[in-house]
């Protein structure tokens, strides 16, 4: 087995994790969804890709699909296709755990890596549903020159310990450590339809390493 380079809580570490080798695990592996919680039939597989589907109407509150395995410490990538409206939003949800949220719908409490068009969401991090004031934000000028609208994007993250770093297309956007001991360390990982919005959303790709 090669050695991993040692971590340091202080290092900028600008490289992209490959998220390849030993220990990998591919989150579509057959062409299945049987690694994950189906909510309802707008999540399905088209192709080699997870796909979400609002169809012609917006959907009432947002809607989430999880893995059944739980992660703590680990290195994700994906690639995502986001098309709709302009008010289309998904995200990566990450260390989560749910709750009841105002009563209304279930919902994550835990991390997003934001994949969204507008308010300078793209490569932000938050805990919208338990900690609303938690949102840094990526720098814009990196986002622009960045992302691609309505094509590919690779997203790739990193979540060891306190400290989440992300990276889109291989350009480091996020270098994030949470102070606060109510951050989650470890939970399901997922994807989102928001509300609001008639969209589609496809993932591919998509494989984590447990660290």
């Amino acid at each position: 087995m090669m050695p991993r380079a040692a971590f340091s809580q202080d290092a900028n570490e600008a490289t992209e994790p490959s998220v390849k080798g030993a220990g990998v695990i591919n989150l579509l592996a057959g062409g299945t969804l049987d690694t994950w919680k189906v909510p309802s039939v707008r999540w399905h597989i088209e192709g080699e890709s997870l796909v979400g589907q609002t169809g012609t109407d917006k959907l009432r509150s947002p809607e989430f699909i999880y893995t059944k395995q739980h992660f703590g410490n680990f290195e994700f990538t994906c690639e995502a296709r986001l098309t709709g409206d302009p008010h289309r939003n998904t995200g990566i949800y990450y260390r989560v755990s749910t709750i009841l949220f105002q009563g209304k719908y279930e919902a994550p409490s835990g991390y997003e890596f934001d994949v969204a068009p507008s308010d300078n969401f793209w490569g932000s991090v938050g805990d919208w549903y338990v900690r609303p004031k938690l949102r840094v934000y990526a720098d814009q000028a990196i986002i622009n020159q960045t992302v691609k609208p309505e094509d590919w994007n690779r997203m790739t993250m990193r979540a060891r310990g306190n400290r989440v770093e992300y990276w889109i297309n291989g350009i480091k956007v996020m270098d994030f450590v949470d102070h606060d001991p109510n951050g989650s360390r470890e939970g399901m990982i997922g994807f989102q339809m928001h509300d609001g919005t008639v969209m589609k959303v496809e993932y591919r790709n998509i494989r984590v390493l447990p660290l």
